[in-house]
């Protein structure tokens, strides 16, 4: 195994559909070979959904509607389907040369008979009677190696009782391999070696199990709502990865948790009802003694209906304040908290301009009694209240009762909101982030507004969560937790603050999270996403050595974003510049299945510029996880040559043991504290050279 303790990181330029003009980097990026005008869509909804697969799966590409550029790069996806008479002669003869000569071609919805040959198939027919696509996990294939749970080796595509889904295709095979099937059994997904390369066929479009999931107009094909794992459209995004991964030696990805975390957790808190009042500081300070951020989501219900009292007012004003005080997040879970919101022949868009003293909508009780209210109103006046009477900038939007207005994005967007959070993972089929679309509908325009869909819940329809069951309810979220740590996904967690019990659970839930479960509030998680989203990279392959590419307008990188080197303990040297040649130092450190993850020199992995407080005070030091349970690992970082010595002290200052270190040379030293013999508690944990010494809290909990 070939490993090198310092790496230096190169990243090329991906701007406007440019790659650089190396061979050796073209060939390790992605093409997307947009088809919208040549197939006259409607819309670029799946160019959006091609775009948001490769983005989710952090691989580098570009797109272009030219043919013969799209054929000089690795991989090419076309956008959208293949079909009859869209392609000269010359463009057909390119795209099976290019197969011949090495290429790798990823088609969904193939429809042109002279391409069917290259995908090893003999015939295609569509279908709208499917409900499922069942992968061949038989064939042991590298581009299944992320398909490791039931749910993802088959996927749904339509509710089982309906007779009419989607509509896929289905193929006869000639000379292609069958990946994927249909619950009929005939052929989902082709692969056909055709000379040095292969063409991969997907029988359906990547609009229809991307964007039609984001916009909840599937054919109600989620196998659950909520408190459950439901990856559809996540297992079409780790498949088509791992293809690319599996075609592209030491591929590089960026992470999709913070730091070198396996997954993420969100906490989140509807307070939408007076016993939410009365109860939610037990949460803040439980959230708050373990070093945790969570976001509150704050029902401004100012006046009293027939439905709920007026339960924000002067006297609960200050019980939000402590929530602020605790070091908590505040967003809005609307005014009027209606059970028909989403019933836009109720609730229509609205216009700005409301106040608090104009906007007086008022529901009965019952559905469909609600008038008054607007969608940019609740919105609008929700945002301008907890601003006014708080003094903080509400970015976040939950409606009530998760009712989805179809309007709901065009007032957030009008509005100035940055996050939504009303889906549900399982009812849009995903579990990570994504834009919205105005009018829920994919013509409609892509917003500023980030869905971050909520995956788990204390709303447990057929059998609340109680004191006797609360438990057994929390097992569940975790199990949600550990299936999508497994694909390095997040989870957002709702709880309404209005018992006891539900509190118990979500902490029996932190204390048993999986190490490396990165915990916080959702705005945090979501800005380190929303950043993500932005980063454009590349990556050139010499000998062992391996060099990738960032412009350098975007340094320095969020300190939270990491980099997957797939395999790379087995290359010589990682090296780095910007695309001026101006070096870049960055750090590693061993991932899974014989990877490296990577850290930038500019910034650190433990959430301090590396450049602030390295360069001016000489050592930072993290632990991680933090709270923890067993062991934790202390990350020191230190400018200069020197000996450590590091001390563990309990919360009355009393040492409980230390250590000392000879001298090390500059960079990162890792220090494992294992906890199994003390009880639970508050430590602190000194760090200390020759010139600085630096104290870190952490925070055992209960085994």
């Amino acid at each position: 195994m070939k490993r090198n303790l310092l790496l230096f990181f190169f990243i090329t330029c991906v701007i406007n559909g440019y790659a650089g003009d190396s061979i050796s980097i073209k060939k390790r990026t992605i093409a997307i070979l947009d088809l919208t005008a040549r197939n006259m869509e409607a819309n670029d909804g799946e160019l959006y959904s091609a775009k948001h697969i490769l983005k989710v799966a952090g691989l580098p590409f570009i797109v272009t509607p030219n043919v013969n550029i799209a054929i000089k790069y690795g991989v090419v996806i076309p956008s959208s389907r293949l079909t009859d008479s869209v392609f000269t002669t010359s463009e057909y003869d390119s795209i099976y040369s290019y197969v011949n000569s090495g290429g790798i071609l990823i088609s969904a919805g193939v429809r042109d008979s002279a391409f069917l040959p290259l995908f090893g198939i003999n015939t295609a027919t569509s279908t709208s009677s499917q409900h499922r696509i069942i992968f061949n996990m038989s064939l042991m294939d590298q581009s299944m190696r992320w398909l490791n749970d039931t749910m993802e080796q088959t996927i749904s595509i339509g509710k089982i009782s309906y007779s009419t889904t989607i509509t896929v295709r289905h193929f006869t095979l000639g000379s292609g391999i069958e990946m994927a099937h249909y619950d009929d059994n005939s052929t989902a997904i082709t692969r056909n070696n055709y000379g040095a390369g292969i063409a991969y066929g997907l029988g359906f479009s990547f609009k229809n199990l991307v964007l039609t999931n984001q916009i909840n107009k599937d054919a109600e094909a989620q196998r659950i709502y909520s408190n459950g794992f439901e990856p559809t459209t996540d297992a079409l995004i780790l498949f088509l990865k791992a293809i690319c991964t599996k075609h592209t030696p030491y591929t590089v990805w960026k992470h999709t948790s913070p730091f070198e975390t396996k997954s993420s957790l969100m906490i989140t808190h509807d307070v939408d009802a007076t016993t939410s009042y009365d109860t939610m500081n037990y949460y803040a300070d439980y959230e708050n003694s373990i070093g945790l951020s969570s976001t509150y989501l704050i029902t401004t219900h100012y006046l009293g209906d027939g439905a709920l009292g007026a339960f924000y007012n002067p006297s609960s004003i200050p019980k939000v304040q402590y929530l602020l005080l605790k070091g908590h997040k505040l967003a809005s879970h609307s005014v009027g908290h209606f059970t028909d919101f989403d019933l836009d022949t109720i609730v229509p868009l609205g216009n700005l301009g409301n106040t608090q003293a104009s906007y007086l909508p008022y529901n009965s009780g019952t559905v469909g009694s609600t008038v008054g209210a607007t969608v940019i109103g609740e919105a609008e006046v929700s945002k301008n209240v907890l601003q006014n009477d708080l003094g903080v900038n509400i970015r976040t939007f939950r409606a009530g009762y998760l009712c989805y207005n179809k309007k709901l994005v065009n007032g957030l967007d009008t509005v100035g909101y940055e996050y939504n959070s009303t889906y549900s993972a399982g009812d849009v089929l995903t579990n990570f982030p994504y834009r919205n679309h105005k009018d829920r509908s994919s013509s409609g325009m892509l917003t500023n507004v980030w869905e971050i869909p909520m995956a788990i819940s204390d709303v447990f329809n057929s059998d609340p969560i109680s004191y006797a069951n609360y438990s057994a309810k929390q097992a569940i979220w975790l199990d949600v937790v550990n299936r999508n740590r497994d694909n390095y996904a997040p989870v957002v967690l709702l709880v309404h603050p209005t018992r006891i019990f539900k509190l118990w659970a979500e902490q029996d839930l932190i204390n048993q999270l999986p190490s490396g479960t990165f915990t916080s509030d959702l705005e945090t998680f979501a800005d380190y996403w929303r950043g993500r989203d932005s980063i454009e990279f590349s990556s050139e392959l010499s000998n062992d050595t391996l060099t990738i590419t960032i412009p350098s307008y975007q340094l320095p990188l969020n300190n939270m974003l990491s980099f997957i080197v797939d395999d790379g303990q087995n290359l010589d040297l990682v090296k780095a510049q910007d695309e001026n040649g101006v070096p870049i130092s960055i750090f590693q450190n061993i991932w899974d299945d014989n990877g490296l993850i990577l850290h930038f020199g500019y910034y650190s992995p433990l959430g301090t510029a590396w450049n602030e407080s390295v360069e001016d005070y000489g050592l930072v030091a993290n632990a991680y996880p933090n709270p923890f349970t067993y062991t934790t690992t202390v990350e020191i970082w230190f400018k200069e040559d020197a000996s450590l010595k590091i001390d563990l002290y309990n919360v009355m200052g009393q040492l409980i043991n230390t250590k000392s270190t000879d001298q090390l040379q500059a960079g990162i030293y890792k220090h494992t504290i294992d906890a199994n013999n003390l009880p639970a508690g508050t430590y602190y944990c000194k760090i200390s050279t020759e010139k600085k010494s630096i104290v870190k809290k952490i925070i055992l909990l209960n085994h």
